[in-house]
Parts: structure tokens; sequence; C-alpha cells
């Protein structure tokens, strides 16, 4: 078996790589060093896999363009299997990625998702993703450290509590303040809080949320957050030897994984997470924190946002009392390297983790709008993916005259995306809006409220 996968290579900056990027590039140093990969640029068109043959496999993991690679297939009669990848949950990248596949997956086609919370969501969604044709697998432990799990301050000892990755509304980062600013009332001053990462909106700004705890009636809080902006991968020891515990309450509702989570563990920190979506199979049942969904609110896959909230008043108390244990990952082996080596040789993993039901269960998603007469998605997904990559700007921009046309509405964003100099494939805020401008509209759906009496968590399936 010989492998054919994209040569992903993007500049960083003083070793500050967007974690997409980071992901990509780890798989494709996988495979370059533990099987015989064949490297080309999909960027190129259907010549990047025209020497891949019967019995080769293409790994499409670099974003939501599995599709390519099956209307290639077969557009040219190629014979080789496709190994594509969900790495986001309700987004609209991804869920146009399988609605473009679902026609052209054949058997030995293989789905990979980081968690079984994601595998499900998509199991429900898609007839073409089924069990025999996906697994969970996501290649990451190997590259961590192996650290013990470090003991758990006792109540009433100071507590250094941390917070990792982008500052948004989506990981619910307004609660991670509010409940840090309660802490730290409560004890007297003997918690802290230490952030790390990127404010997504100017209200998360040092400036701006020092402001907000000293209007909140506790000034004394201020002196003991740090926020640090963005750390480089090489300072994440760093970042764990200071905190004590984990805060991860996200409910985004692209959140498919938590690497951070992943990174916490290994490196001894314990983590408090939502009691929904994916940490539910990472961490000890003790250390998730009740969540209420948004069963009231309509949500479009085109933006991020939390699907819900933790409970403040529960997440306090245990940060108060200690009430979580030490760091412990629930299952190692989807997210090692043999997992992911096993899926691509055609011999996926079988049994997963219990996970969580709830989430994925509530989703209802809106009915794609039938297309038009003649109309064919994939190939103007194709053609729209070529002309943007390859730099044939005029004809990108005649389609966004078209879509003003037809619309009444000319997006400056958009024409700013295809004037922009560089072409970056996880750019995620580049191509994939072209796509859900020009050729799939992003769908709504809603989350149903759960039956009385459902329980958060199933057990594995094979």
């Amino acid at each position: 078996m010989r492998l054919h996968t994209h040569d992903y290579r993007a500049p960083d900056t003083d070793g500050i790589v967007d974690g997409a990027v980071l992901m990509h590039r780890e798989m494709a140093d996988l495979l370059t060093r533990r099987t015989s990969t064949a490297l080309h640029d999909l960027t190129t068109g259907p010549r990047a896999v025209s020497g891949a043959g019967g019995g080769d496999v293409v790994y499409a993991g670099s974003g939501p363009y599995a599709f390519l690679y099956h209307h290639w297939r077969e557009r040219h009669g190629g014979d080789y299997r496709i190994v594509r990848e969900v790495h986001t949950a309700l987004w609209s990248g991804y869920w146009a990625q399988e609605e473009l596949c679902a026609p052209l997956v054949r058997p030995g086609d293989l789905a990979l998702f980081p968690t079984a919370y994601t595998r499900r969501l998509f199991l429900h969604h898609f007839p073409s993703v089924t069990r025999a044709g996906s697994a969970v697998a996501y290649p990451m432990l190997d590259r961590l450290p192996r650290c013990p799990p470090r003991p758990v301050p006792a109540a009433g000892r100071p507590l250094r509590i941390g917070y990792l990755g982008a500052m948004s509304l989506a990981k619910n980062v307004d609660q991670v303040l509010s409940v840090y600013a309660r802490c730290h009332r409560e004890t007297r001053g003997r918690v802290s809080l230490l952030c790390a990462g990127k404010p997504n909106d100017p209200r998360w700004e040092p400036d701006a949320v020092r402001a907000a705890l000293r209007a909140g009636g506790d000034p004394a809080a201020v002196d003991a957050l740090r926020l640090e902006g963005i750390w480089p991968q090489r300072r994440l020891a760093a970042f764990f030897d200071a905190i004590d515990v984990l805060l991860f309450p996200s409910t985004a509702s692209r959140e498919t994984l938590g690497r951070v989570v992943l990174e916490a563990l290994a490196h001894g920190v314990p983590v408090l997470a939502a009691d929904v979506g994916p940490a539910v199979e990472l961490l000890p049942a003790r250390n998730l924190v009740p969540t209420a969904l948004d069963t009231h609110g309509t949500f479009d896959m085109g933006r991020v946002g939390p699907l819900g909230r933790v409970d403040e008043d529960a997440l306090t108390e245990k940060l108060l009392t200690r009430d979580f244990a030490p760091a412990a990952l629930r299952s190692e082996a989807p997210y090692t390297d043999e997992a992911f080596l096993s899926a691509l040789r055609g011999d996926p993993p079988g049994a997963e983790p219990g996970h969580d039901r709830t989430l994925p269960d509530a989703v209802r998603v809106a009915p794609r709008p039938p297309q038009g007469p003649g109309q064919d998605p994939a190939a103007a997904a194709d053609r729209l993916f070529l002309d943007f990559f390859q730099r044939r700007d005029e004809a990108v921009h005649a389609a966004l005259d078209a879509h003003a046309a037809r619309t009444g509405h000319d997006d400056p964003a958009l024409r700013r995306i295809v004037d922009a100099p560089a072409r970056n494939l996880a750019d995620y805020r580049a191509f994939p809006r072209l796509l859900d401008a020009l050729v799939l509209p992003p769908l709504t759906y809603t989350l149903a409220p759960a039956p009385v009496g459902a329980g958060t968590t199933t057990g594995g399936t094979p």
C-alpha cells in the first residue's frame, strides 16, 4: 500500500501555529516517517493524484476538501481508496464535504473522526457515513509528554486556575471569568487565573477584562489575573507548570475534541469541562460540569457559537471543594499513532469509549433546498476551488458578480478574500466562505429538548 497526501507546508511566526495547520503538519510528518508516502499539491487539481493506482490510499487530510478527491476519482476512473476526515462538527465546511462526498463514497473508503461524539453526529445525518466505513482515530498522544498526574491542592489551599484557547463566547470564556471572580471573592484571594489565547472580540482584550472585573466589585481579582495572549507550542509545558486545573467549559458548535484537554492531561493537569460534547469521553465523570443546552435558538452552520452554558454554581463548588479527579484520560487508544495507521491500512479500531449522546441526538438540521435543473454542486465546488487556488481571480469575481445580481447583495468581505495575496488551505475564513456563498449555503439547525430520563452517555459501539 502506498499513501498519497497533500504536502502541507504553511509559514508560522515565532513558533505560533494555527491549530488546524499544526494538526495537518503532524499528520503529514507521521505519514512520511512511518509509511511509503507520496506527497502532492492538492491545489494543482486532478493531476495531483494521477499516480495513485489500485491498492493505494489517498489520505484527504488537508481540511474539508475530500469531496475533490471523490469527484476526481469518478471523473478520471481512479481505483484507489480514500480516507477522509471530519475535524469540525456543526460547521458548513465539513457538512458540505459530506454532502458532496455522499453519492461518491465506495466500499473501502473510510471517514475518520476525532471523537465518538462527532462520529455519532454524522452517522445520524449522512447515510454514506456507516459504522463499517468510519472510525475514531486522531493521533496526538505520541507527540506529547506522559507526565504523572499532579496532586490536587487540598480545599483551602491556594488554587491556580488556567484557561487555554481562543477567548470567545463560543467557548464560554465569560463563564471562566465569572467563576474565577466568585472563587477569588469566596476564598479571599487564594485563587488565581492564567489565560492564554487570542481574544476574538474587543471585550476580551486585557484592559476590557480588567475593567469588567473592577466594575464587578472585586478589584483585587485583577491582581491575581494574567491575560497572556497566544503562547507558542514550545511554551506549553511552562503554561501547564503554572496552573493546578484547566477549565474547558466550551460548548462551541464546532468543537469536536478540545486539543487542549489532551495537552493538559498529558502534562498531568486535571480538566473540568462541560458534560456534553467531546469531553464526556475524555474525562472522568467527576470532572464534568452540568450543562444546559440552548433548545430555543436557531443556529447557523456558517457561524460558531455556544450550544449551551455550564452551571456556574456547580463549577464554582467543584473548584472551592476540589471536587475533581486528578488528570486521567478515559481511553488512550484512539489518540495513538498506531490506531491512525491501522485505520489507513484498512483495519480501523473497533470499540469506542462511552460518549455523549445528548447533544448529537438533539440536533435537528433543516433540509437542503432542492437543486435547480442541471445544477451539479460537486462540479461547481471543484471549479470554484481551482479558480481560487490557481489565481483565476477574474473567474471568481465573475461568480461573485452573478451572485450579487441574483441576491441583490455584494459582500465586500468576499471580494477581499479573492484579492488577498495568500492562499491557505487551512484558512477556514477564506475558500469555505466562498463555497458557502456561491455553491452550498450554510444550513440552520436547532436543538431539541432531551427526552425525560435520557442519559448523557452511551456505551461503546463496534
